[in-house]
Formats: C-alpha cells, sequence, structure tokens
C-alpha cells in the first residue's frame, strides 16, 4: 500500500469516527427533559394552579350566600312568624327582607359564574393533563431509542479509536503531519482521490506531470490547486 493509500485509509477511518462522535454529541444533547415536556408540565401546572383559585373563590362565594341565605330566613321567621307586631317593625323587617333577598340574588348570581369558570378551568387542566401524558410518552419513547443508540455509538467509537490508533501508528510521521494540517483546512477532508484525470476534492483537471507523480507508490503528492494529498484507489 502506498503512503497516500494509508493516508486515505487513515482518513475513512476519521470520517467515519467524526460522524460517529457528531452523532454522539446530538444524542447526548437531546437526552434528559425536552423543551415540549418542560412546556406541558409548566402548562399544567398553571392550570391546576388557576383551578385551584378558582375553587377558592367558588368556596368563599358559597360561604359568603349561604350567610346571607341564613340571614334571610331570620328575617322571614320574624316577619311571618306573627311575633312582631308593630307596623314600623314589620315595614323596616319587609324592607331588610328585600336588601337581603336582592344582595343574595347577586351573591348567586356571582356563585353561578365562579362556578363556570371553575368548570371552563376544569376542562383546560384535563386538556391539559392529556396533552402532556401524550408528550411524556413520546418523549420516553425518545429516550428510549437516544439511550439503545449511545449504547451502540459509545463502543463503535472505541473500535474506529482502536483502528486509527493502529493505522496512524504505522504511518510516516511526516506524512501524517501535513494529513492533520490538511484536515484541518479542508473540512476533515485532507486526501483525494484521482478519478479521470480529475481531484475529487475541487474538481479541476490536474496536469500531466503531477498525475504521474501521484502514480508513484513511494511519492505524496498534493494537488495543485486544493492541495489536498492525491491518491489512486
Amino acid at each position: 500500500m502506498t503512503v497516500a493509500a494509508d493516508l486515505f485509509a487513515l482518513q475513512e477511518t476519521d470520517l467515519a469516527l467524526d460522524t460517529a462522535l457528531a452523532r454522539l454529541a446530538e444524542v447526548d444533547e437531546q437526552l434528559g427533559e425536552s423543551e415540549e415536556l418542560l412546556s406541558a408540565r409548566s402548562w399544567l401546572e398553571a392550570a391546576t394552579e388557576n383551578v385551584r383559585r378558582l375553587k377558592s373563590t367558588q368556596s368563599d362565594l358559597e360561604f359568603e350566600a349561604d350567610e346571607v341565605r341564613a340571614k334571610v330566613g331570620q328575617v322571614e321567621a320574624k316577619l311571618y312568624g306573627g311575633e312582631v307586631t308593630d307596623s314600623r317593625e314589620l315595614s323596616d323587617l319587609d324592607a331588610d327582607l328585600k336588601s337581603l333577598k336582592n344582595n343574595l340574588q347577586t351573591r348567586e348570581d356571582s356563585l353561578l359564574a365562579s362556578i363556570e369558570l371553575t368548570e371552563e378551568g376544569e376542562a383546560v387542566s384535563a386538556q391539559a393533563q392529556s396533552i402532556l401524558s401524550g408528550v411524556e410518552a413520546r418523549w420516553q419513547a425518545d429516550q428510549s431509542h437516544l439511550l439503545a443508540e449511545k449504547a451502540d455509538l459509545e463502543p463503535e467509537i472505541e473500535r474506529l479509536r482502536a483502528i486509527r490508533e493502529e493505522q496512524s501508528g504505522g504511518a510516516d510521521r511526516a506524512a501524517l503531519s501535513l494529513y492533520d494540517i490538511l484536515r484541518q483546512r479542508r473540512d476533515g477532508s485532507a486526501v483525494a482521490t484521482v478519478e479521470r484525470g480529475m481531484c475529487r476534492g475541487c474538481r479541476i483537471t490536474l496536469p500531466r506531470n503531477i498525475i504521474q507523480k501521484a502514480r508513484d507508490p513511494g511519492a505524496l503528492v498534493q494537488c495543485v490547486s486544493c492541495e489536498r494529498i492525491l491518491v489512486f484507489v
């Protein structure tokens, strides 16, 4: 195998390793609670707290209405019980009763509106719970898939690293140094194949003398345009 061919094989390993490492980083980033899950949970918490407030308000209104209702009963008992006979006192009791009944009607209207708001709030809370359940189910399934993929990626990365160590261990130091520099400059692609007289890295037609030099098993020839190491495969 030529020096260029050795570097090309190393590049294939490096590219596979780059891909695996990039995917592992993506998997790690996606593991944990998602924005969708946090948003759904936050919505349910807000809806639940809203129902709690609405029920508290409803309870207060029920208590107030019961108090007024009790007072109505007390005034009615005095007014119609026969114990009060004074006309002026009866007139005052009648006025009080009318005022209390108006007050009671107002409070019952408020209570009815509160009950409707509570029912609406409970419906929203139930919807939020349903959505959260669906999001959690999808999230748990996704997490399982991601964990399984991570379990496959980690040993594959170790395998590729071992291969790379073996390949680079036997490579010429000067050639390997050039390879590493070109990898940094050319987005991981330091070696390009020659096909039909063209460099596959930058797609230019190579001079005849460069092609002839690149065919030499012991030569390390670079493209005159992109500087990638040229190899025939």
